[in-house]
């Protein structure tokens, strides 16, 4: 038995179902959900750069990043020397540290439209900070959010076991991407808060861009019912611009929900609002013990530095590099590959796969040949991947694919 197995075991026998939450699940989406195949890691004993070795010693060029939050590189000494030196100062304060407020300074400046920060430690935490705003300076209660969208572990907007129909009463799905169904909900009662990604970004299903006058068309349309629109950026927030999601896109945005790449894999997330939502921030009593954990502040701090105009074109860049690649592997093979997104937030789809079958094959394929994707889960780029790493990656598709055909997959 491998390291890596013994592991494993040892984990099932004390932990639910051995690995906890979505990192158990190598397929998730509606009426597919696979656990974990036994020939591909489970545990991660180190990182550095843009790859993880595992508990067995095998190494990986990771095109997951931690879902998102490692954006400049594992390891990355400006980013780790700005948490170690402010962890040396303390970490739990009593009050807050002055940390908190350079953070929140950075923020506003580089966030059009915002003139306020709060932070927290988790995209559910920015999420739920900025539906009590909502709600408190709307003074309205109904939520209206995208079928498929995932806002992080809030009964009122999450679906599956452990969820129950009582906690969702207050909520109305639209489907994203269509804004006569967003002000058709929002007419039909008041509402405090439309939720929206930035752009469609389920899991398992093609990813699509805002069409031409969407997000014009969302403004008027909240503004006429007097809801808020709260743009949950916590996964591609940092990667399409240096500003955010929501300026890349041209979304006017009444509040604006940041956490994953926000500090480089520490845990830190922020809620960014406009002035005039400054006295119902100030109202509303939402917090938690860890929250302005100063050290993972510091290394935000840090981490913006690194995260200009430049680097989003580079993850950019790579990120066209291996989808245009990855199509036309597929294509001399007469398979049917489609790449949707974001280039820095590419999401692999084939034709004809409904339960995933061939992207599972090509992920344990990928993962023996030392890259590490996910079937239904959009991948990431970074500042730590270059392009000789495109390269191997692309190499290891081709023969992955050559063995799936063989297959008879």
């Amino acid at each position: 038995m491998s390291e890596g197995s013994a592991i494993l075991a040892r984990a099932r026998a004390r932990i639910p179902g051995g690995v906890f939450g979505h990192r158990r699940s190598f397929a998730f989406v509606d009426g597919v959900m696979r656990g974990l195949p036994e020939r591909y890691p489970h545990f991660i004993a180190r990182a550095h750069g843009c790859r993880i070795v595992d508990a067995d010693g095998a190494e990986y060029i990771d095109l997951l990043c931690g879902y998102g939050p490692m954006i400049s590189g594992y390891g990355r000494a400006e980013v780790d020397a700005a948490f170690a030196a402010q962890q040396a100062r303390g970490v739990a304060y009593s009050l807050p540290s002055t940390i908190e407020v350079e953070l929140a300074e950075a923020l506003v400046a580089r966030t059009p439209g915002s003139a306020w920060a709060a932070f927290s430690l988790s995209g559910t935490d920015s999420v739920g900070l900025a539906l009590a705003v909502a709600r408190a300076h709307t003074g309205r209660e109904a939520l209206v959010v995208a079928h498929g969208a995932w806002h992080g572990n809030h009964t009122s907007m999450a679906f599956g076991s452990g969820r129950i129909d009582a906690d969702r009463q207050r909520t109305r799905w639209i489907r994203w991407g269509d804004p006569e169904e967003a002000r058709a909900a929002l007419e039909r009662e008041p509402v405090a808060a439309l939720v929206l990604c930035p752009y469609d970004q389920q899991v398992g299903a093609p990813n699509h861009l805002p069409p031409p006058g969407y997000w014009a068309a969302i403004r008027r349309h909240c503004d006429a019912s007097g809801a808020l629109l709260v743009v949950d950026d916590v996964r591609s927030g940092l990667r399409l611009d240096p500003r955010g999601s929501a300026a890349h896109f041209g979304i006017d945005a009444d509040l604006i929900c940041l956490s994953k790449a926000l500090a480089n894999g520490y845990p830190a997330a922020a809620t960014l609002g406009g002035e005039r939502l400054r006295a119902a921030a100030e109202a509303i009593f939402v917090s938690g013990t860890f929250w302005g954990f100063a050290p993972a502040l510091a290394a935000a701090l840090a981490n913006l530095e690194l995260l200009d105009a430049a680097a989003c074109r580079v993850m950019a860049a790579l990120g066209r590099r291996l989808g245009d690649g990855l199509v036309a592997l597929a294509a001399a093979r007469g398979v049917g590959l489609t790449v949707s997104g974001p280039p820095a937030l590419p999401l692999l789809r084939f034709a004809e796969d409904p339960a995933f079958d061939r992207g599972c094959a090509l992920a344990e394929g990928l993962a023996r040949r030392g890259v590490l994707i996910h079937p239904t889960h959009n991948l990431f780029l970074s500042l730590a991947h270059q392009p000789g790493d495109i390269d191997e990656i692309l190499e290891a598709a081709e023969a992955a694919l050559d063995e799936l055909l063989e297959a008879g997959r």
